[in-house]
């Protein structure tokens, strides 16, 4: 995957900017990751499964997810504002054994803080994670979105993603979604 200089924004949304995520950027990751992920999924999952990965949220090492996602050619990027991180997206080469990590792309998550919903950071957060995942020889890009989740899954299909066939259940089913590149 093709790296972009870190301090420079791709993309922008009035309001907030986007840039790549820093380790000082880590408490403020595993905040609004485990709250938004709380309030998207409360009502989704059953409530073991969801407590349980809700805890997990609730302790990852943010610090570490961003070295990873780095060293890995990936990145976290971020919409920040004056009152703070309002959204984040993590992305890098594929994970998925069908699919060759230098010809494919994935976005790992996207969540936006409840609060800034509906005012382009998604999509401004998926479009800086697209353009930065394209490079020569990559020809889709792949997320994995729950199937019940329905207001996710209809943004992305209104941005082009189509589902492709893959499904996976580790508690949850999540239906692959595939962006094939012209």
């Amino acid at each position: 995957m093709r790296r972009h200089p870190r301090s420079s924004p791709r993309v922008s949304c009035p309001g907030y900017s986007i840039s790549s995520a820093t380790e000082a950027d880590a408490v403020a990751l595993r905040h609004l990751h485990a709250h938004t992920w709380a309030d998207t999924y409360a009502d989704l999952l059953a409530p073991e499964f969801y407590e349980r990965r809700l805890a997990l949220h609730r302790t990852r090492r943010w610090d570490t997810v961003i070295l990873n996602q780095q060293a890995s050619g990936g990145d976290v990027i971020v919409a920040r504002s004056p009152a703070g991180l309002a959204g984040l997206c993590q992305f890098g080469p594929t994970e998925d054994p069908d699919d060759p990590p230098q010809k494919v792309g994935h976005v790992h998550r996207l969540y936006v803080h409840p609060s800034a919903q509906r005012q382009g950071v998604g999509r401004s957060l998926l479009a800086a994670a697209t353009e930065r995942l394209v490079a020569p020889g990559v020809w889709s890009l792949t997320l994995w979105a729950l199937e019940g989740d329905l207001r996710a899954r209809a943004f992305y299909e209104r941005l082009g993603w189509r589902p492709d066939g893959a499904r996976r259940d580790d508690g949850a089913t999540d239906i692959r979604y595939r962006l094939v590149l012209s």
